[in-house]
Parts: C-alpha cells; sequence; structure tokens
C-alpha cells in the first residue's frame, strides 16, 4: 500500500517538474536584470513583480517577495526569501531558508529545509533534511532515499524510503514503507504509527511516541521488490489494464449511445481530421498549462489533473474506437455483441502486450493517445449539430438500402410464386 503511496507522490513530483520545465522554454519573462555572465541567478529587492514567476540558472538565489506561483529550475536553488503561492524546484541541490505560504513541490538530489512551508511538502529526491528550524505545517509527503527529520511536521507523515530517521515533531500520524525506521531521543509523535518494513523500527527510550504497529515483510520480499516487477505483478497488470478497457468499453457501447454512433461517423469520414486534433492538442497541452498557471495557480493544478484524467481515458477509448473499426472486417452474419466483444479484446491484448516492449512501448501509447484524445475532442465538439445531421444523412441512406433490399426480396417472391402456380398448372393439366 505504501509503496503504491510513495510511487504516486514521486509520479507526482515528475508530472509537476515536467509543467515546470516547459514553463521555462515558453514564458515571456526577462530574468537578465538577475542573471550575471556566468548564468548565475540572483534576485533581491522589497517585490518581484508577477510577471516574473519562472527562474533558470545554473546557481540561483532568491530573497526578496513572490506574491505569485514561482518556478525555479537549475543546479543549485536557495530559497531565503517569501513566496505568497505555491513554489516549484527542480534541482541538484535544493535548500529552503525562507517562508513558504503555500506548497512545496520538488524534486533533487539533495532537499534541505531550514524554513517554513505553512501547507503541504512534496518530496522525490536521495537525500531530505528537515532541520530543527524547520516547519512543515500541514502534510509531509517523501518518497527519498534518506530522510531525517529534527523540525516539525504540523499533521501527517507519509514516507517511502530507505531509512527514516525522525528527532523532531510529527503531530499526527506516521506511514512509512522503509527498509529502517529509526525514532530517536527527544521525538515526539502524537499519532499511531506503522511501519512497513523487513526490519523492526528502532524507538529510543527517550522518544515520546506510540507503540509501533509493525508490519513485518521478508527479506525475500524487500528485495524482490527491489528487484522490479514479478510475473505475478505483470500478469496482475495486464489483468487490471483489460479489466478496465472492458469497464469503458461496456459504458461507452450501452450508456452513450450517441458517441457510438459518432464514432461509426468519424471512422467513416473524419479520422484525419480527428487525428490532427488529437495530435494538435498532444504539442499544445504545455502551452495550456502555462497559460492556466499565468491566470489563476488552482486553475492551473485543475487544468493538469484533467489533462491527466484525459490522459489515461485516452487509451480505453481509442481501443474501444479501434475495436470499432476492426469489427467492419467481421462477418455481418455475426452477432454485433459477440464482433464488438472479440474486437475489443483483440486490440486491448495487443496494446497491452507491446506496452511491455521498450520503445515501441512509447509509439504505441503516443498512438493509442492521439487516437483517443481525437475522438473525445472531435465528440465535444462537434457532437451537437454536425454529427447528428451526418448520422442522419446515414440513416437515410441505411434506408434506401433497405427498401431496394425489401425490393429485390419481394420480386424474389413474385418470381418465386408465379414459379409455383406454373407447376401446379401444369401437374393439373397432367
Amino acid at each position: 500500500m505504501l509503496k503504491r503511496i510513495s510511487m504516486s507522490v514521486l509520479m507526482m513530483v515528475m508530472v509537476l517538474l515536467i509543467t515546470v520545465s516547459t514553463a521555462f522554454g515558453a514564458t515571456n519573462s526577462n530574468i537578465s536584470p538577475y542573471e550575471d555572465s556566468a548564468g548565475n541567478v540572483n534576485i533581491e529587492g522589497t517585490t518581484v513583480p508577477n510577471t516574473e514567476f519562472a527562474f533558470a540558472g545554473s546557481n540561483i538565489t532568491a530573497n526578496s517577495v513572490f506574491d505569485t506561483t514561482t518556478f525555479f529550475a537549475g543546479n543549485a536553488i536557495t530559497l531565503d526569501g517569501e513566496y505568497n503561492g505555491d513554489v516549484f524546484a527542480a534541482a541538484n541541490t535544493v535548500t529552503v531558508n525562507g517562508k513558504i505560504n503555500g506548497n512545496l513541490y520538488t524534486g533533487a538530489n539533495q532537499v534541505i529545509i531550514n524554513g517554513e512551508v505553512t501547507r503541504d511538502l512534496f518530496a522525490g529526491c536521495s537525500d531530505l533534511t528537515i532541520s530543527k528550524s524547520a516547519t512543515i505545517n500541514r502534510d509531509a509527503y517523501l518518497a527519498a532515499a534518506n530522510v531525517n527529520i529534527d523540525g516539525i511536521v504540523g499533521r501527517n507523515l507519509r514516507a517511502g524510503a530507505g531509512s527514516v530517521s525522525i528527532n523532531g515533531t510529527i503531530n499526527g500520524f506516521v506511514e512509512t514503507d522503509v527498509d529502517q525506521l529509526t525514532i530517536n531521543n527527544g521525538a515526539t509523535i502524537i499519532g499511531p504509527i506503522n511501519n512497513r518494513s523487513a526490519n523492526e523500527a528502532v524507538v529510543a527510550s527517550g522518544a515520546n511516541a506510540p507503540e509501533v504497529s509493525w508490519e513485518k515483510i521478508s527479506k525475500e520480499q524487500a528485495v524482490e521488490a527491489d528487484k522490479g516487477s514479478s510475473v505475478g505483478s505483470i500478469l496482475l497488470s495486464i489483468i487490471t489494464k483489460l479489466a478496465f478497457i472492458l469497464v469503458i468499453w461496456v459504458l461507452i457501447t450501452f450508456m452513450t449511445k450517441e458517441f457510438n454512433a459518432n464514432t461509426s461517423v468519424i471512422a467513416k469520414k473524419h479520422i484525419l481530421a480527428s487525428l490532427g486534433i488529437g495530435a494538435g492538442f498532444f504539442f499544445i497541452t504545455p502551452l495550456l498549462l502555462i497559460v492556466s498557471f499565468i491566470i489563476y495557480a488552482p486553475f492551473g493544478v485543475a487544468m493538469t489533473f484533467g489533462i491527466i484524467a484525459l490522459t489515461i481515458l485516452a487509451m480505453p477509448v481509442a481501443a474501444v474506437v479501434l475495436s470499432k473499426l476492426l469489427t467492419r472486417f467481421f462477418d455481418d452474419k455475426m452477432k454485433p455483441l459477440l464482433s464488438s466483444f472479440v474486437s475489443i479484446l483483440i486490440i486491448a491484448a495487443a496494446a497491452i502486450v507491446l506496452g511491455y516492449i521498450p520503445f515501441i512501448n512509447f509509439v504505441v501509447y503516443l498512438f493509442l493517445y492521439v487516437v483517443g484524445v481525437g475522438f473525445i475532442c472531435y465528440n465535444v465538439l462537434f457532437a451537437n449539430r454536425k454529427l447528428k445531421d451526418e448520422r442522419n444523412d446515414g440513416d437515410g441512406e441505411l434506408l434506401m438500402i433497405d427498401e431496394i433490399i425489401d425490393m429485390e426480396e419481394g420480386t424474389a417472391i413474385i418470381e418465386a410464386s408465379t414459379e409455383t402456380i406454373r407447376q401446379d398448372g401444369e401437374d393439373t393439366l397432367k
């Protein structure tokens, strides 16, 4: 459970850092007044304008007041000022000496916090130190090799790490998935402690902490987790992905008839346009994130989670769309449910298996992303009028075809009846 929590924290930090890096590439902020010839950035002054919110350089020292969400990327970052908004920092070394009136999202080799973070801390790093003078007013979510906490965490601590050493105060619960948890003299922990580890936690006699709830795992389990995915975990992953795709298929097939009908129209007449929309959305996503954060930081966060959700849905939606295209190659006499089910299994299995092949998996997922996002966006943009009219036209064409078939069948019946009467007449004459 906590392994998943730690990986989720790390992935969240990585996604946010990608957003930061794209912001540096496209921002119009002019940081030349703060930059020297060696590429170092030194920010000093009473208040930095809100238009200057993203800074990249070799070594960055910020000692000013920032009234907006700020982004930093460099080799060594030192934050000495006051930050009235969230802070995103990616570097080899990140040192926080000032006050952050918001959340801190950081990814680095080494993170040192000496100041105050008034909200939550999200950190993915090798070594993390929360010094004695530091305060995290709310929760700390940590994924690190080594964690040393001498300061105060206002609420809860969740950590997935190699080792965690607590000398300070945790005013909530502690959940750890570590190789070794150590609670030293002088440490104070108010809430319950849940530790998942191959080794029992070391609790000093002078520590003020409740009894540790130990979920013991074997050395073999710990080694297996470090080595990577087992055959069982891979099979579980395949089954989970397949189940997710089938759930989306059921929802789309039996609960969203308009999307189902629109898919046939798009696949027949607008496949290139939908693929173009998907590819365009892929390339403008960084710009959308940048603009949304510039307009309003919470809106930017909402936009980030929205894009993540769209990305997650893209694969199953693409599988459904491709399965409908594949269905056209099946025998028309096959039952619709059976043909649709077989085709979705073929597409889903192919996508999942190819996803485990290096390099090819990137190409496959990119293609599925473009297809899925393109079809979703095309439905949203044109579902009200254009696709409805084209569906009606298609229904008209099908109706004409049915009438022709009925006429042909009627002619065949008349001819058969005439032939029967003729034979009966000949028999009577005989």
